[in-house]
C-alpha cells in the first residue's frame, strides 16, 4: 500500500507544478492512472472504498504543503551596508577601549586573589603624635597672684591667676587619629579622637604627663559631614558637626588644636589657574542654656582670594567678620531664687564661665548690687571683631621657600556706655583696647616629609586686652589669654620621612594701659595702676618630637 501511496502522492504535487511544464500532458495521464487504479482495486475487493477515500485525502493534504510553499515567492535578500571608516579612527577607538577596561580593571581589582572590598579604597587613616617637653619661667618682678585672685569689684582682670612666680617643668603629650570616609563623589564623613582633658579649655588637646601611670581619656575631637553638591561648577561644600576652622587664618584668633561645631559653608571660584576667589560663612552654637532664650552663638563670614603676583610669587587675602553673640556679661538685678525656684529660674545666664575664661579680657561682677557673695564674672565687652589675613608665599625667587603672614584684627564692639548700663556703675577709667596684630615670617619647606626637611620661624605679636574672647587663644603664647606683647622664635628638623624635631622660645609681658590713680586718696606716695597694667612677664620654652602618619 505504500507504493501506491507515494505515486498518488507524487501525482497530486505534479499536477500543479506541471502548467510550468512541458510534460503537462504526461502527468496528467499519470493521475487518471492511478486514479484507476484505485477504482480498480476497490472493484476487486483489495480495498474498501472507505479505505481509498482515507487515501485520496491524505495524499491531497501532504501535496498541498510543498504546493504552497512553491507558490510563495522569495523574498529579495538584504543588502548590509557598512560605512567606511579611516584607519585612525579605528585606531582611535581601539585606545579608548582599552583605556576605559584597563581603568575598570584598575577600579575593581581584576585578577587578583588578594583584592580587597572596594569601600576599603574609600577609607583613610591618619594621625599624629607629639610628645613634648615644656618650662615656664615667670620673672621675679610679676605682681603676686594673690592679689589678682582678691578682686571682688568691677572692673576686674585675670581674677583666676594662680602662679605667677613658680617656674614650672612638665611633659605633655597629644595623640590624634582621623579617620575619613569617600562615601561618592559627592559626600565625605571625618571622624578623629584626640588626647586632652575638656577641663583644660577648647584650645589645647594636650595632655599633662604626670598620673601615677594611670590612663588617659581620649575625646571626640571631630565628627563631621561634608557635603559638595554639583552646583556652581562644583564650587560650594558644607560642612556639618565638628569640623577644622573654616575660615582662613592664623593662631592670633583660632589656635591650632580648636575644632567648630555647627555648620560651615564655602563658595569658592577660580577665574583662571592663577587667580581665585572664596566666601566662607558659618553659624557656631557656643552654650545652650536650658532656662533661657539668649543662647550663645558665632556668626562668622569671610570673603577672600589668591593671586599668583608671578612665577613663585602667592599671594592671599581675607577679611572676616565675627560676632560672638549673648556672651557679654548683664548684671543681676534681683537676689538669687531661692526654694522651689532656684534651679527652675534663668539665673546667672551671661556669666562668663571659669572653665572657659583665661586672662586678660575685662570682667565685670554681676552679681546683685546687695549681694556680699563671692564674685561670679562675666564679660565687659561685646565682641565683634573684624580680622585681616594677609599672606605671601615665595618659592622660586630666593634660595630657600619663604612664608610671610600678617594679622590685623580689631573689635568693634566695644562700647564704654553700653558696658556702664550692664554692669550697673560708672566705670570712668575703662579704655579702649581693642586692637591685636601678627607678623611671622617662615622658612624652609612647607612641609616636613623627608629627613632633611628643615623650618626657621620667628613671630612678633601684640594683643590688647579686649580684641579677642581670651577663652579662645593659643596656649603657648602668654599660657593663654589676651593683653601681652612679645615674640616667638623657633624651628623644626626633619629626621626621618613624616618624623621632625622642634624647638621654640616664646616671650611675652603685659601691656600697660597707662591708667594710674591714688590706692589711698590724699596720699602721693600711693600712687598705683589696675591690674589689666600690672606686671607680668613669662617665657616659654618647648622641645617637640612630632611623627605623622
Amino acid at each position: 500500500m505504500k507504493p501506491l501511496f507515494a505515486l498518488l502522492t507524487a501525482a497530486l504535487v505534479a499536477a500543479p507544478a506541471s502548467a510550468q511544464n512541458s510534460d503537462k500532458e504526461e502527468l496528467v495521464r499519470l493521475r487518471a492512472t492511478t486514479q484507476a487504479l484505485i477504482d480498480a482495486l476497490v472493484a476487486q475487493g483489495l480495498l474498501t472504498r472507505d479505505k481509498a477515500e482515507a487515501i485520496l485525502r491524505q495524499a491531497q493534504a501532504t501535496a498541498a504543503a510543498p504546493a504552497a510553499a512553491a507558490t510563495v515567492q522569495p523574498e529579495p535578500p538584504k543588502v548590509l551596508r557598512i560605512p567606511y571608516v579611516p584607519e585612525s579612527m579605528r585606531q582611535q577607538m581601539r585606545d579608548e577601549i582599552k583605556t576605559e577596561v584597563l581603568a575598570q580593571a584598575k577600579t575593581e581589582r581584576w585578577g587578583q586573589p588578594d583584592a580587597l572590598p572596594d569601600w576599603i579604597g574609600r577609607i583613610r587613616v591618619s594621625g599624629d603624635i607629639r610628645a613634648r617637653a615644656q618650662a615656664e619661667f615667670f620673672d621675679d618682678h610679676n605682681l603676686p597672684a594673690e592679689i589678682y585672685r582678691a578682686q571682688t569689684a568691677s572692673p576686674a582682670w585675670a581674677p583666676d591667676l594662680s602662679n605667677t612666680s613658680t617656674d614650672r617643668q612638665r611633659m605633655t603629650l597629644r595623640g590624634r587619629l582621623e579617620v575619613d570616609a569617600k562615601l561618592s563623589d559627592q559626600v565625605l564623613a571625618g571622624v578623629r579622637i584626640a588626647t586632652g582633658n575638656t577641663a583644660n579649655g577648647a584650645t589645647s588637646t594636650s595632655q599633662t604627663l604626670g598620673n601615677n601611670f594611670n590612663r588617659y581619656n581620649l575625646g571626640l575631637d571631630r565628627a563631621y559631614i561634608r557635603w559638595q553638591p554639583p552646583l556652581f561648577m562644583n564650587g560650594l561644600s558644607a560642612d556639618v558637626g565638628r569640623m577644622a576652622n573654616p575660615f582662613y587664618s592664623t593662631d592670633l584668633a583660632w589656635p591650632e588644636d580648636l575644632a567648630f561645631d555647627g555648620v560651615a559653608a564655602k563658595l569658592s571660584h577660580a577665574f583662571t589657574p592663577q587667580r581665585s576667589a572664596f566666601i566662607t560663612a558659618g553659624l557656631f552654637p557656643l552654650e545652650e542654656l536650658n532656662l533661657a532664650t539668649r543662647d550663645k552663638w558665632l556668626l562668622g563670614a569671610q570673603l577672600g582670594g589668591e593671586l599668583a603676583l608671578s612665577r613663585g610669587v602667592q599671594f592671599r587675602i581675607g577679611l572676616a567678620g565675627y560676632q560672638f553673640r549673648h556672651i557679654e556679661g548683664r548684671r543681676e538685678a534681683a537676689p538669687p531664687p531661692s526654694g522651689p525656684r532656684n534651679g527652675a529660674t534663668n539665673y546667672f545666664a551671661s556669666q562668663y564661665a571659669s572653665s572657659l575664661r583665661l586672662k586678660g579680657n575685662t570682667l565685670i561682677n554681676i552679681n546683685d548690687p546687695t549681694s556680699t557673695a563671692a564674685p561670679t564674672w562675666g564679660l565687659a565687652s561685646r565682641f565683634k571683631p573684624m580680622d585681616l589675613t594677609l599672606g605671601l608665599q615665595l618659592t622660586d625667587l630666593l634660595p630657600v621657600p619663604l612664608n610671610i603672614t600678617a594679622d590685623f584684627i580689631k573689635n568693634t564692639g566695644f562700647n564704654l556706655q553700653d558696658i556702664q548700663a550692664r554692669a550697673g556703675i560708672p566705670l570712668p577709667d575703662l579704655r579702649d583696647k581693642t586692637k591685636a596684630a601678627q607678623l611671622r615670617v617662615q622658612a624652609g619647606a612647607p612641609k616636613l616629609a623627608r629627613r632633611g626637611d628643615w623650618q626657621a620661624f620667628a613671630a612678633l605679636r601684640l594683643v590688647e586686652r579686649d580684641a579677642w574672647v581670651d577663652g579662645f587663644t593659643d596656649t603657648t603664647w602668654h599660657l593663654g589669654g589676651t593683653n601681652y606683647k612679645g615674640w616667638s622664635l623657633g624651628g623644626n628638623y626633619g629626621l626621618d620621612r613624616s618624623f621632625w624635631l622642634g624647638a621654640r622660645w616664646t616671650s611675652t609681658r603685659n601691656l600697660d594701659d597707662g591708667v594710674r590713680f591714688l590706692a589711698v586718696p590724699g596720699d602721693p606716695t600711693s600712687l598705683s595702676g589696675n591690674l589689666s597694667s600690672a606686671p607680668l612677664r613669662i617665657d616659654v620654652f618647648q622641645l617637640d618630637l612630632n611623627v605623622r602618619f
